[in-house]
């Protein structure tokens, strides 16, 4: 396996130059940028490039010359995340237009944000049109591949590893987020055990059960209160998750979801100081990147 980590959380003040040399020091493998949108011509919300960065390329080479491969490029894309999305066809030339920066960047995997269904349109039915409207999309651009994250509010890890079975393109899987389930209530080991080659890549974070005003149900789902904190500090069972990943054989980019910003998550400290702990932790459940130890 190899470590990865999301740039959001980390101190405001980096520069795409500091996450690629802290990366480098603290010996991950990787790194998943965020690609957001223009505003006054920066990337904005704490992104790493936007979709219209004229330095792509130049952004790319930074993380490769200091020997991170970029596992990942998060879209946040229209719709998202559980909101109200626009038409299908809008959603396909957004995937398009994301992609092609991604290629440019020197990543093959795109992660694509997931709206809310249609009234009257069920889950099923709806993550099955996503997966094959982003292969359309993907068609236009050889080689790339998308992954979509089970989120609170949108769509759940057994949806979306279902639909990425039933669709049965190697360029769809999930980007796979065990604390996510743990508040939908879903079994993360299980559905490893039952769909691990739909996984293509984990983002880690823990979460710990709030006892106060435990749960909300939203007609839906019934969801319990977990509260962010650090790795190991919670009740994401990481280490029978990655057992059974090594018993399943996985071997993809585990990537490090510090979720500190101006948003969300201020208790945290800031993410640089998660950044040589994740490490650590991971080392404990018997996860060790060979290309970092050599480091």
């Amino acid at each position: 396996m190899k470590l990865s980590f999301w740039t959001l959380g980390m101190p405001p003040e980096w520069s795409n130059q500091d996450f690629a040399d802290n990366g480098a020091k603290f010996g991950y493998d990787a790194i998943d940028l965020r690609c957001t949108r223009a505003e006054d011509g920066k990337p904005t919300d704490l992104g790493n490039l936007c979709v219209e960065s004229p330095d792509v390329e130049a952004i790319g080479e930074t993380f490769r010359k200091a020997g991170l491969e970029i596992a990942s490029m998060l879209c946040y894309n229209s719709g998202g995340h559980g909101k109200p999305g626009g038409s299908w066809e809008g959603l396909q030339a957004d995937i398009l237009t994301h992609a092609k920066v991604a290629k440019r960047l020197g990543t093959s995997r795109i992660r694509v944000t997931i709206s809310q269904p249609e009234a009257g349109t069920t889950w099923d039915a709806y993550l099955e049109k996503l997966g094959r409207v982003t292969l359309s999309a993907l068609d236009e651009v050889p080689g790339m591949n998308a992954i979509f994250e089970n989120h609170v509010g949108a769509a759940s890890a057994t949806g979306l590893l279902q639909m990425c079975e039933k669709v049965g393109d190697p360029r769809l899987g999930t980007f796979f987020s065990p604390d996510h389930c743990i508040v939908m209530q879903e079994d993360s080991v299980d559905l490893v055990d039952r769909y691990a080659p739909f996984i293509h890549q984990v983002c880690y974070a823990d979460r710990k059960l709030v006892e106060e005003d435990l749960g909300k149900f939203d007609g839906r789902y019934y969801y319990l209160r977990y509260e962010a904190v650090g790795n190991g500090e919670g009740n994401v069972p990481g280490q029978a998750i990655f057992d059974k990943l090594k018993e399943k054989r996985w071997d993809g980019y585990v990537s490090l979801k510090w979720e500190k910003s101006a948003r969300f998550g201020h208790h945290l400290p800031s993410g640089d100081t998660e950044l040589p702990h994740f490490v650590e932790y991971m080392r404990s459940l018997g996860v060790v990147s060979e290309t970092a130890a050599t480091r």
